[in-house]
């Protein structure tokens, strides 16, 4: 009888502490994605701010739609699905899925739109010989090819007999496009610090400080969606 009393009380201390470190281990992550918000939001203000107050008709617009496109809108699209996000538990899965899906869309057709204007303008072929120019190019492209496979995914019961791939490979390929493609666009915007541009009206503090939030910023956003696509790999493979 002593030893399953003292079994029991081990056992409940136990689930005390467990929950201690479930509850601090919460409340770090909620700080941790409000801050990324916050950042997020100085970013946008910083090089938007900068665009119009330096503005030009056009290339203004092209610095405008492409920022807003990533920051807040993909990112947020991206944050919407970690599991201790507190709005996002509050709306079913379905929703969640229409949510992302108009973010991603409104995302994307707002850095057509600021790639278009910058293609236009420039002498033709010149913006993709830069590193910024490439970067913006490659993520663009794989944002645009993930969005019909988004699709197929949300829609994949009355279509799967129709597709090559099995559900979890849809998944797994609609995942990877849009990590590539919020990730590379996340290079180009950090590239885009450094244009001769974007040098021109701001100090070498600014930029330095702009280059370490956005990094810091995008590499949590995307945490959960690495980690979710870690396992789908996995589930794939083995």
């Amino acid at each position: 009888m002593v030893i399953i009393r003292e079994e029991s009380k081990f056992e409940f201390e136990t689930k005390v502490v467990n929950n201690r470190d479930s509850f601090i281990l919460n409340v770090v992550r909620f700080i941790l994605n409000y801050l990324t918000r916050f950042s997020i939001a100085g970013i946008v203000v910083y090089v938007c701010w900068i665009a119009i107050r330096n503005y030009h008709y056009w290339f203004s617009w092209h610095v405008i739609l492409c920022t807003f496109g990533y920051l807040p809108l993909m990112a947020e699209s991206i944050m919407l699905f970690l599991s201790d996000e507190v709005w996002a538990t509050q709306i079913s899965r379905t929703a969640k899925y229409t949510v992302h899906g108009i973010l991603i869309s409104v995302g994307t057709v707002m850095i057509i739109s600021g790639d278009s204007i910058v293609f236009h303008y420039i002498t033709p072929g010149y913006h993709l010989y830069t590193a910024h120019g490439i970067t913006g190019f490659v993520s663009m492209i794989c944002i645009i090819l993930s969005i019909p496979v988004g699709i197929a995914v949300k829609y994949l019961r009355n279509i799967k007999h129709y597709l090559p791939l099995s559900s979890a490979g849809c998944k797994f390929v609609h995942n990877i496009l849009g990590i590539l493609g919020y990730g590379i666009g996340i290079m180009s915007l950090c590239f885009a610090f450094y244009t001769n541009w974007f040098v021109y009206y701001t100090e070498y503090e600014s930029r330095i400080l702009a280059l370490t939030v956005t990094i810091l910023a995008a590499a949590w956003t995307m945490n959960g969606a690495v980690v979710s696509l870690y396992h789908q790999m996995k589930s794939l493979i083995f």
